[in-house]
């Protein structure tokens, strides 16, 4: 029998034989400042900064993503605090891969004039710069780039659709409380009718309590507890959840203040107060789910060495061990063996000391030169960025006129409405209603006979269908809700029952903004293609996942002819009621059926 000596000591020797020499001291052991990794990740996230300053504030004009200074803060504090405060070579597959996609990122961005692959550019730096680091310890890093993947916005409008597709599960739910408590109410889409007022949703959810406030906070524990990541899609699912019970308890809690109370619960400082209380109570349950997720998935005791010899133990250690689970007599038993423990793969010693051949005066200034032209690149390209606006180029654009307006065009059509002050503009003189617009005033009375004006303007050309409401909200509009709407409230008519022979059955799409106050934003907007034929607006504005969704419901959504798009835009300080509303997209409609007419009259019979 061997000794436990012995043992060790035959441990050691296999471990010795079986790791390579670390890297160069001589390089780990300079002072920061002339590290040639210190110039190298420094410089290519300070690259980002001037473009991504302009993506930030962007971000912030969006009040669900305004927790991206605590994200930023918070990582970079747990960083410092958690490293030991040096920069290395990326010496592993995470590193290498996140570099070439923010390599590829950073080009498009510059390239494009992008913002938005700025972020995710800064964001594959970031990571591979936390997966090169080392704790004090000798761990990764990498879990603390999970917080920074929320500063990315999801593409092609799915951050919307998703907040639209939830306030209709909070609308629903919440009726369904609201049925409960026997408060009379009525349910128009994302709208609550009480007897008193109408209780917008998005409204009653807005402020600090949101999905995205909530995935942060997740991560977040991720990251400060060094939970597994393969557990982040699982503490997503449930700040999702736990967001639309929060949204769904403040919509019942407004609704009851109002009918029981006569209290107005959805603006002013109580609607901060019941925000702040209702993201609390989803804090408190998402930490109670982390200790739920702990108690469960904890690594089995392997104190008597036995478990390092059983592959399905080993496995599941490696799974659940986070490092949260401290077992003494296992600490005592491994002490050591040290090296072990503090091991690296061979081909990471071996990139590593490769790299490091690089450590030489010359190439550091180099680097730090390369990395000014960077960072001049983008603060010039940024200028320009700037320029563009928000969401600009979100349309793609068709050369050419499909029909141009005439004079008198809207005269023969009856109603109780009249468009005034013809605009044109062509070539790109008006930027925000696209290369070729034609823009009429707005007027008709509402029924107290006060005069309600607005915009009706035609734009063209477009390859696909423009999202309009992204332009709006641009203007600093808050998007209450958004639809398919029909121009006969009172005929509820199935996309698939629509009848081709009679254009005035097809929707329009329809959104309501507000502002501070009650100043309300009502848009109305359609498209018709080159052959004069009109178009079924997508239900939901995500660009890419209205045309997925609306695949199955119908193909009148989309076509490969060049399409121009008209819209109706009304501002009110105040909100219009059910009928004037009603009134408008009759009107409207009249619009698109004689526009639609002179480009082809057949086209929609």
């Amino acid at each position: 029998m061997m000794s436990m000596d012995e043992v060790q000591s035959g441990t050691r020797a296999v471990t010795a034989e079986r790791v390579k020499p670390q890297p160069s001291a001589a390089a780990e052991s300079l002072p920061r400042a002339q590290s040639i990794w210190t110039w190298f990740w420094g410089g290519l996230m300070l690259a980002c900064v001037p473009i991504l300053m302009i993506y930030l504030s962007r971000m912030w004009r969006l009040e669900h993503y305004q927790y991206f200074p605590f994200a930023i803060g918070i990582v970079a504090w747990l960083a410092w605090k958690r490293s030991d405060r040096r920069f290395y070579p990326p010496a592993n597959l995470i590193s290498l891969g996140s570099l070439a996609v923010g390599g590829i990122a950073f080009l498009v961005a510059v390239g494009l004039r992008s913002p938005w692959f700025i972020a995710v550019a800064f964001f594959c730096f970031a990571t591979g710069c936390l997966a090169s680091m080392k704790s004090r310890h000798g761990g990764s890093l990498l879990g603390l780039a999970l917080p920074l993947l929320l500063l990315i916005r999801l593409p092609l409008g799915y951050d919307q659709l998703l907040v639209i597709e939830l306030q209709r599960i909070t609308t629903v739910l919440s009726s369904l409380i609201l049925d409960v408590v026997g408060i009379p109410h009525a349910v128009d889409h994302n709208v609550i009718q009480l007897p008193g007022r109408e209780l917008f949703v998005a409204e009653a959810c807005s402020g600090i309590q949101s999905v995205f406030t909530l995935a942060f906070l997740s991560t977040l524990l991720i990251a400060i507890y060094r939970r597994r990541l393969w557990l982040a899609p699982f503490y997503l699912a449930i700040a999702l959840v736990l967001a639309v019970a929060g949204n769904v308890l403040r919509v019942t809690m407004v609704a009851i203040a109002d009918t029981w109370w006569g209290l107005d619960w959805a603006s002013g400082w109580s609607h901060d107060l019941l925000g702040y209380t209702t993201l609390g109570l989803s804090s408190l349950f998402l930490v109670s789910f982390d200790q739920l997720i702990v108690s469960f998935l904890h690594p089995t005791i392997k104190s008597s060495g036995v478990s390092d010899h059983n592959p399905v133990i080993r496995f599941w250690n490696w799974i659940v061990d986070d490092g949260s689970t401290v077992d003494m007599v296992d600490r005592y038993y491994k002490a050591n063996l040290a090296e072990t423990m503090a091991s690296e793969p061979a081909y990471r010693t071996r990139l590593a000391q490769w790299m490091n051949r690089f450590q030489t005066k010359s190439a550091v200034v180099a680097t730090a030169c390369v990395a000014a032209v960077l960072l001049c690149v983008t603060t010039a390209r940024a200028f320009s960025v700037e320029s563009m606006g928000f969401d600009a180029g979100a349309g793609t654009f068709v050369d050419g006129i499909i029909y141009e307006p005439t004079e008198g065009l809207f005269d023969d059509i009856s109603g109780q409405f009249e468009l005034v002050d013809h605009q044109i503009s062509r070539d790109n003189e008006n930027p925000i209603l696209g290369q070729n617009s034609d823009t009429w005033k707005y007027l008709r009375p509402d029924d107290h006979d006060q005069p309600i004006t607005g915009q009706f303007a035609v734009s063209q050309s477009y390859g696909h269908f423009h999202e309009l409401c992204i332009c709006y909200q641009g203007l600093n509009w808050e998007l209450l809700d958004r639809y398919r709407r029909e121009i006969d409230p009172q005929a509820e008519v199935e996309v698939e029952e629509l009848d081709p022979s009679s254009s005035q059955e097809v929707p329009v799409a329809y959104a309501i903004f507000s502002r501070e106050g009650d100043a309300r934003g009502y848009l109305w907007f359609a498209s018709i293609s080159e052959s004069g034929k009109i178009m079924l607006p997508p239900e939901r504005p995500g660009r890419l996942g209205s045309r997925l969704t609306d695949a199955f419901d119908s193909n009148e959504s989309e076509t490969d002819e060049p399409i121009m798009m008209l819209q109706l835009w009304v501002p009110s300080p105040k909100r219009l009621n059910a009928s004037t509303t009603d009134a408008i997209t009759k009107d409207f409609a009249k619009l698109r059926q004689q526009i639609a007419d002179q480009i082809n009259p057949g086209a929609n019979q």
